[in-house]
Parts: C-alpha cells; structure tokens; sequence
C-alpha cells in the first residue's frame, strides 16, 4: 500500500520519538569499541567518536568484542558479565580507584576474558586490582597491578575448571597477596598458570588455598586465609620464570598453600628476602609447594623446604625449547 506524502509528513515525528524510546541493547552492539581521554559515555564508543570510560563502552560491545584504548586515559572501574578482550598495550590504559576493586570479572562459566596492557592503582585504598569470581579462562597479559589493601589478583571462581593465566605482569605493593587462589565450595579444579611476571612487595607473593579467605583480611597470619574452611578442592598454581621477593625485606611469604590438596609447581623462579621462603599446612600427602627445576631459594628469613620435586616430561622440554 502506497502512503501519501502528506501522510509521511505527518508520521515522520512519530518515527523519531520511537526511535528515541528504543533502549540501547536495541542497536546492534560492535565487535569493536574504543575509549580515550577525551572521550564520551554518550558516543557510541567508535573510533572517531570514542567513549570515556571501560564501563560505558562495555555495554555498547558485542559479547566476544574487544575494547581498545585510542589514546593515554584513566578509564575507571568495570564490572565484565560477558566474554570480552580489553587491550591497552600500546598506551596508557589506566585504572585507578578508591575504596573499591578495580575490575570485577563474573561472567557466565563458558565466557573467556582477556585483560592486556592495564595499568591498575589502587591508589592505598583499592581493595582488590582483579577480582574473579565467575568465568571460563581470564587471561592478564603485560599488565601492572599495584596499591591495593587486599589482593593483586584474587582468584575466586564458583564454577569448576576455571583457569587463570598471568604472563608478563608486575604485581606489587599490596597489603594481601599479589596473587590469591581460593575457589569456594563448588569451585573445584581452579588452576592459575603465572609466567615471567614479578611479583614484589606484597603481602605474600602467591598463595593457594582450600580453606577460604580469611573475612577479617588479617594478611599476617596464614597469608589471609582461614586454618580450616569449606571451600573448594583441588586449587593449582603452576609458575615458571618469576620472581617473588620483598625487595624492602617487610613482606610475609613467597610462595604458600593451605590445603590438604592446594598445590604450587615452581620453576626456574627467584623467591627471596620473604619473612618465610615457602610452606604449606594442612597440606596431607599432596598438598604443598613443589620445586619444577632449577629454583632460587635464598636469602630468606626462614628459607622453607619444598614438599619434593617434579620432573619435567620429555614433552614440556621439547615444548619448552620451541617457546624461547
């Protein structure tokens, strides 16, 4: 049916306040988004008409999308509930809070999260850098996570086989851990992989537990964890090519796990000038640290002891050879 053009006329406005009344989730989100300093939570987040915020460009990016950081900024706090890359490597891609975590990840158990190239203050006041709490995989790549009260990263997923991968990351000066795995009941099998990252002045360097987190966050006793708890099982930390030292000789553990089955594969690693090199308790006949060749133990209050080796497999020095 042909409409008169008077009749167009008079339709026209109507057309314009619906399209006005549609909410956002209405047009179809990018693939890709991106912020700067310069930026508005009222553009749609495009690269001539970016967003201000990791927070107002998330909700205008396609679940799997990726938000870039145009130029150097501050762009806040984020809460991610879906699968999504940001990736600031060639700028400043800052986030600095105050009272809060910086970047909270719960998203749904299938999602995978990469965070690349972040500059994450906590500014003495933050409480976690990154918080996990639900998700697939999250991988933090050539990043710098610093000044928080509780933990760098904290790594407490619900979900079963959730995996953790830190490469390249400076995590340092925080009250708690640089690095906390925790999973809760029902968060079996979390495994966190840490490589070529340094990991200095903290609380304690990495800890591994089945016993939960300590709620009065009381960092000098057990690493802030609980002496017996009801959390989840199997929890592992493999770390290759890092450092965990105090280079101000204040700091707690390097290396420490709680749990009859909370384990740490350390190798080719530096743990120094730490109050206590490594230990586990309650640690029954696997838990503990575990010494993956050619280890660093020195210059310690009290240096530990590993709970006995592993033998690298002829596969992973094959794969080894062919990663450098």
């Amino acid at each position: 049916m042909r409409i008169p053009r008077c009749r167009l006329a008079t339709l026209a406005p109507a057309f314009v306040l619906i399209a006005l009344a549609l909410p956002a989730s209405a047009f179809a989100q990018a693939s890709r988004t991106w912020v700067s300093g310069v930026g508005d939570d009222a553009n749609p987040c495009s690269r001539t008409a970016p967003c201000k915020t990791f927070a107002g460009a998330i909700s205008k990016t396609a679940s799997g999308g990726e938000i870039n950081c145009l130029d150097p900024g501050g762009f806040g706090a984020v809460t991610i509930t879906k699968a999504i890359t940001i990736k600031c490597q060639y700028t400043e891609g800052g986030v600095l809070v105050s009272g809060t975590n910086a970047i909270v990840v719960n998203a749904a158990a299938t999602d995978k999260v990469v965070l690349k190239g972040l500059d994450i203050n906590g500014f003495g006041t933050g409480l976690n850098g990154i918080r996990i709490l639900q998700a697939k995989s999250v991988r933090v790549l050539d990043s710098e996570i610093y000044g928080f009260v509780r933990d760098g990263i904290d790594f407490e997923p619900t979900n079963s086989l959730a995996n953790l991968v830190v490469d390249h990351t400076h995590i340092h000066d925080n009250t708690g851990n640089g690095l906390l795995i925790a999973p809760p009941s029902g968060g079996s099998f979390a495994r966190g992989h840490l490589n070529h990252s340094l990991v200095e002045n903290n609380g304690c360097g990495a800890t591994v537990t089945e016993n939960l987190p300590d709620p009065g966050f009381v960092f000098t006793t057990r690493c802030g964890t609980q002496l017996l708890g009801t959390g989840g099982t199997n929890p592992k930390l493999t770390a290759l090519h890092d450092a965990f030292t105090q280079s101000d000789g204040t700091g707690g553990h390097g290396l420490f796990t709680n749990g009859t089955d909370a384990i740490i594969v350390v190798g080719d690693s530096e743990i120094t000038n730490n109050s206590v090199g490594v230990e586990g308790i309650d640690g029954g006949t696997n838990g503990g640290v575990y010494s993956f060749k050619n280890n660093y133990l020195d210059s310690n209050g009290t240096n530990g002891i590993f709970k006995g080796t592993v033998n690298p497999s002829r596969r992973y020095r094959r794969a080894h050879r062919r990663y450098h």
